[in-house]
């Protein structure tokens, strides 16, 4: 738990100070490009984490993600401190990105060997807790930072966090430095076998693509917002961070019930109805003129959010097996970066400025699909029931 909150207190520093070097020293579009080049660069390495995360020395990964991940700070360093700071900005971009994807298949590999399947989904929702204390702590930690200090010192605090994440690794990991079951050398048919391994099971397969969908809404929420308020809702930005505030309240007193109610929110099928409410809640969103309306429906798209993404998780901690847990997470990653990257470029290349089509148009999408693997997922329920 304390990996985890180091973890993404980290990331939340990093996604205030590197948006605030990039739009002080550069500019706006320098923003989305930093951040289309993780998408790109976490899509593309995935293939490579997926299968040496499967035949390597689990522990041996983490140390080699994380340093990786203290490299691209320390680049970032560079880059707060001398100018230009666009080409320091790619490179703490593309190696943080290449150290993440390296250790989300070694870190759930871990998992399932220290934790009993009947405690993954719990431990997921705790975990989940911890991701969003820890993003809250860090943006609030980057934001007060830059206010009062210059960008370096926020950059420090990141190296600080970064190093106690590699001590508990050190000290807590190592009993669990399996070297899993061989996958084919070459990493074209360790990725087939992945594949068709995961395409054989309908649920995992079906939970993949939750992961992605449900990523994709909150991509789509945040990344309009902003558009939002202010072309339609002709307001500022208080109205902005309320809503942003709404966002994470709404995800951590969501994680917050699921916690106390495990049993409930663990059953099956609920990220297939939580997926189908979110398209919904987003296309009451758009259509919602009232602050206080769309601040609590807001607060519920991040409800959701959080406990989707959080009961997928464990579900992909119960259902994969631990010699295929590497590429299946480098699986999620890729939709998840494919869906984001589509979003990113869809105002560009659709060529339409107006945030409402988009909350409709998708929500709509999301709550189809939702809908046709629910009734797939019965209908296939019960024609394994049948004699």
């Amino acid at each position: 738990m304390v990996f985890a909150l180091a973890s993404f207190a980290t990331i939340g520093l990093s996604l205030v100070v590197t948006s605030w070097i990039a739009a002080v020293e550069g500019s706006i579009s320098l923003v989305g490009q930093l951040f289309f080049v993780s998408s790109a660069t976490s899509l593309i390495f995935s293939i490579y984490a997926g299968a040496i995360t499967d035949r390597k020395n689990r522990l041996s990964v983490i140390r080699r993600g994380q340093s990786l991940r203290l490299l691209g700070v320390a680049a970032l360093a560079v880059g707060a401190l001398d100018s230009p700071t666009a080409p320091w900005l790619f490179a703490y971009a593309v190696l943080f990105s290449v150290g993440t994807a390296l250790n989300a298949g070694a870190l759930d590999g871990i998992v399932q060997l220290a934790v009993s399947e009947q405690q993954r989904m719990k431990l997921s929702i705790r975990v989940s807790i911890c991701r969003q204390i820890g993003i809250l702590c860090g943006t609030g930690l980057g934001g007060v930072s830059l206010h009062y200090f210059p960008a370096i010192w926020s950059v420090l605090l990141m190296l600080v966090l970064m190093v106690v994440q590699f001590f508990i690794i050190s000290k807590f990991f190592a009993d669990y430095q399996n070297a899993p079951s061989k996958s084919p050398q070459d990493i074209v048919s360790a990725w087939k076998e992945g594949v068709l391994a995961i395409l054989k099971h309908r649920a995992l397969a079906f939970t993949i693509l939750n992961v992605g969908l449900f990523f994709s809404a909150s991509q789509m929420a945040n990344v309009l917002v902003p558009g939002f308020v202010k072309n339609t809702l002709q307001q500022g930005s208080d109205v902005y961070g309320l809503l942003e505030t709404a966002w994470a309240v709404g995800g951590g007193a969501m994680l917050a019930t699921a916690a106390v109610q495990t049993k409930l929110f663990g059953a099956r099928r609920w990220e297939l109805v939580i997926l189908m409410l979110v398209g919904a809640a987003m296309v009451v969103f758009a259509a919602s003129r009232s602050i206080p309306l769309l601040v609590v429906i807001y607060a519920m798209l991040g409800g959701m959010f959080a406990l989707g993404r959080a009961i997928c998780d464990g579900r992909i901690l119960i259902l994969a097996k631990n010699e295929e847990i590497g590429r299946v997470r480098a699986a999620t990653s890729m939709v998840v970066s494919l869906l984001g990257m589509a979003i990113y470029i869809s105002p560009t290349v659709i060529g339409i400025e107006d945030a409402i089509y988009y909350y409709v148009s998708w929500g709509v999408l999301i709550s189809i699909v939702g809908g046709i693997m629910l009734v797939v997922n019965v209908y296939c329920d019960q024609e394994n029931q049948s004699p």
